[in-house]
């Protein structure tokens, strides 16, 4: 037989006319590359420019950390490349605690938080502002002295050839300190220009006076302000502006993932499409056949059910992946806390529960939560267990959530950290920590100069756990739980809250507890406000 090669007849190879646009692995390669080398050059200017370091020769007893560039192409939407990004790092995870840091954490604004204001912005018609401090981490201080390689490509020697090392006077990308340090340098210039720092939320700004209030949420670069006078909001962005470099990326888009989406009427829906398309890309199950539920009804996993996956990486990595989806996704909570609690040991059959719930999101994509506004901003809390449905360790499950106005704005499904010995103790444990989370919104409501129009409501549908929330009563069961008998009990004598009893078939938190048939789940969900995109109006 004469194949095709034998007589000279070859299938022309396909060139990758895409190769201009891979990400340089090395400085070397980037200097090579004339988009690339401008690139570097930039960022080796700005550093320059910004007095990042001193070079000096490296003092006895001291190590410099080693540092290396960084390529990213930024596209657009379409795919089409907007940008080069070059960026110098740190080595941080060479640095000696104690010599070269000492403390590194820094706050970032909690969901909630975030959640709170939005609503408090749709219900008074008040504008979403959104800006991003370029190189931000570049404009913090350093307290320690720390000492840096010089970056490839860019080294410089003394007047007697001797090496030199940066002495580094600015925070740079990799520092362990170096978030801390940007974010001291952001409170100093916020608290000068007459801004409060929140007890409640050390991300959280406030700045009010007669005429306006002024409420500012960071997350690291990204800064959301919104206030009741636009121009108050334009001043301080320049503000803002003639402080650090930024961008004004005008109104609230998108933010830290999550698409923001505000009509006409007002209304404001909160959507993570793009992050659950990739996740569900990363997972290949961008074609699998959706569902109506996260879990089965009837679902009851076991730590010893099932084989044992050889690699259990790829569990671990999609489980931790979906919790950051529960941000706007409360129906799924309940599901993804399941699966989380076997990231230790899963099996093949924790595996087809986990992506389960990939497929009822890729059924889902545009659904999100919807902010409406309202005629009452107050707290109304759901507060349900499921007693001892955990085969392992006949633990129950936590799960409350929060409205403020028509919209849940925090809520949780989480295993409780004992057993309970009864149906009330475990609906008692859980109305706990939902009074504990009004407590701390209450505080937080209080810092934003706002209030809850009526008292703080917790509905529970255990009328054991009411009674005795309010009444000295069946005290001898509740002896080992009196630090929780006594914080509720606290609160409802003094006014602060009241806790009432709701039927079962319209505690809302019900979705947070247990695995539900079709027809239930879609009716709590709703109550959740998780609505798909179009029909927001």
């Amino acid at each position: 037989m004469r194949t095709r090669s034998k007589a000279g007849i070859f299938k022309p190879k396909a060139l990758c006319a895409d190769n201009i646009d891979l990400e340089p692995s090395s400085v070397e390669e980037a200097l090579a590359h004339p988009a690339w080398r401008s690139a570097v050059q930039a960022e080796y200017d700005a550093l320059i420019a910004n007095s990042t370091w001193e070079l000096c020769s490296l003092p006895p007893g001291r190590k410099a950390i080693g540092c290396k560039w960084l390529f990213k192409i930024k596209k657009n939407p379409d795919g089409t490349i907007n940008h080069r990004k070059a960026r110098l790092v740190a080595k941080g995870c060479s640095q000696v605690p104690g010599c070269d840091f000492t403390e590194t954490f820094s706050p970032v604004v909690k969901p909630a938080t975030i959640r709170v204001i939005l609503s408090v912005a749709v219900t008074k018609g008040w504008p979403l502002r959104q800006v991003d401090v370029n190189n931000a981490f570049l404009n913090g201080d350093l307290v320690n002295d720390v000492y840096m390689q010089q970056p490839p490509g860019f080294v410089q020697h003394g007047s007697s050839g001797e090496t030199l090392v940066c002495h580094l006077t600015k925070a740079l990308y990799g520092l362990r300190q170096a978030p801390r340090a940007w974010f001291d340098k952001l409170k100093q210039f916020l608290v000068s220009t007459g801004f409060t720092l929140s007890k409640s939320d050390a991300s959280l700004f406030v700045r009010s006076t007669f005429d306006n209030t002024l409420y500012v949420l960071v997350y690291v670069d990204d800064i959301v302000i919104t206030g009741s006078s636009s121009d108050e909001i334009d001043c301080f962005v320049r503000q803002l502006h003639n402080k650090f470099a930024l961008k004004d990326l005008g109104d609230l888009q998108y933010f830290l993932g999550l698409k923001v989406t505000r009509s006409s009427s007002g209304t404001l829906h909160l959507c993570q499409r793009k992050y659950i398309r990739e996740l569900l890309a990363r997972s290949s199950m961008s074609t699998a056949k959706s569902v109506h539920t996260p879990m089965v009804s009837s679902s009851m996993l076991s730590k010893g059910e099932g084989d044992y996956l050889a690699d259990p990486t790829e569990y671990r990595s999609l489980a931790g992946a979906l919790q950051y989806i529960v941000l706007t996704r409360p129906d799924i909570a309940y599901a993804v806390n399941r699966v989380c609690q076997f990231m230790h040991a899963p099996t093949n059959l924790h595996l087809v529960a986990l992506k389960r719930i990939l497929r009822y999101l890729r059924g889902t994509l545009s659904y999100g939560l919807l902010f409406r506004r309202s005629e009452r901003l107050s707290l109304v809390g759901y507060a349900d267990a499921n007693w001892g449905l955990d085969f392992d360790d006949h633990r129950s499950t936590t799960g409350f959530c929060v409205y403020y106005g028509h919209t849940p704005i925090s809520w949780c499904s989480k295993k409780q950290q004992v057993v309970s010995r009864s149906t009330a103790e475990a609906e008692y444990r859980s109305l706990a920590a939902a009074t504990s989370d009004v407590a701390w919104l209450t505080s937080l409501l209080t810092e934003l100069k706002l209030s809850s129009i009526d008292p703080p409501i917790v509905w529970c549908d255990n009328s054991s756990a009411v009674a005795v929330a309010a009444n000295p009563v069946l005290h001898s069961k509740f002896k080992h739980v009196e630090l929780d008998l006594f914080f509720v009990r606290e609160k409802v004598a003094s006014g602060e809250l009241v806790v009432g009893e709701v039927p079962a078939c319209d505690q809302v938190a019900y979705i947070l507890t247990k695995p539900l048939s079709v027809s239930l789940f879609t009716r709590f969900r709703n109550s959740l406000r998780v609505v798909p995109l179009e029909e927001v109006g």
